[in-house]
């Protein structure tokens, strides 16, 4: 939590636990047996449910210092009632909502703007492994697909050689996602460099039967066919997205 350029805390991993899931359910009721697992999984000791209780009376006392917000006893549990658009993971997902709802121009700049607010894996500094098991693939996901759909408008836009920059490591860093890849080859192949997309596809070919036993997908396969016959990218208006990204396409990762 933040006012302004000052940090507020929690300073513990426990509160930093119960804190995400209340987070997480803004205006909802969050049972009290959900922030307990939240903070010791499985294995809760006897004292769990006064511990949980110590935790909330600590965050209300931090809570008092940010103005609407208000940390309320809900039976079965606690509810923290706020603005959404103050939580990072809440505001990236309004943000990203309008960006479905724009042109190419303003999805991309909403988009970048989403992006921006993560800082590092999440949930972070939490207690436990089960938060970060619960919710870590997922958020991590919707990051991605961010990241994805950002780039392919870029594509689409002309911005190829930029998107060209960061591809490599967003492909280091997930060497099996294979829409990364399609968009690697789409933005080489705008780019006139036809034999550098083919042995992107390549690449990921033998990466994938190596270590999963399996092909690209039937998009991976289509788009590497149009490369290999030197099937120039389908002619588009302004703007548009580059075949065949779009927003309803799935890609293995």
């Amino acid at each position: 939590m933040w006012a302004g350029d000052r940090f507020l805390g929690p300073s513990a991993p426990q509160q930093r636990s119960v804190l995400a899931m209340l987070l997480l359910n803004p205006g909802r009721t969050v049972p009290l047996d959900r922030l307990m697992r939240a903070v010791w999984e499985q294995e809760q000791p006897a004292s769990a449910r006064n511990a949980v209780q110590g935790y909330v009376s600590r965050l209300r006392r931090l809570l008092a210092r940010l103005p609407e917000t208000e940390l309320s006893t809900s039976p079965p549990g606690y509810r923290l009632a706020l603005d959404p658009a103050r939580v990072d993971l809440l505001r990236f997902r309004e943000l990203v909502a309008r960006a479905h709802a724009s042109d190419p121009d303003q999805a991309s700049d909403l988009l970048l703007k989403a992006l921006r607010l993560w800082h590092g894996p999440p949930p972070a500094d939490v207690s436990g492994g089960w938060l970060r098991d619960t919710l870590g693939e997922t958020l991590e996901e919707e990051r991605l697909n961010a990241v994805e759909e950002r780039i392919a408008i870029d594509i689409g836009l002309g911005r190829h050689r930029a998107v060209l920059a960061e591809l490599p490591l967003l492909i280091g860093e997930h060497p099996l996602r294979e829409r990364l890849v399609g968009l690697t080859m789409m933005a080489l192949h705008r780019d006139g460099r036809r034999a550098d997309a083919l042995a992107a596809y390549r690449d990921l070919r033998q990466r994938l039967v190596e270590e999963l036993g399996i092909d690209p997908g039937s998009e991976l396969q289509q788009l590497h066919q149009g490369s290999w016959r030197r099937t120039p990218p389908p002619r588009r208006e302004a703007g548009s997205a580059p075949f065949p990204i779009t927003r309803a396409t799935r890609w293995r990762s």
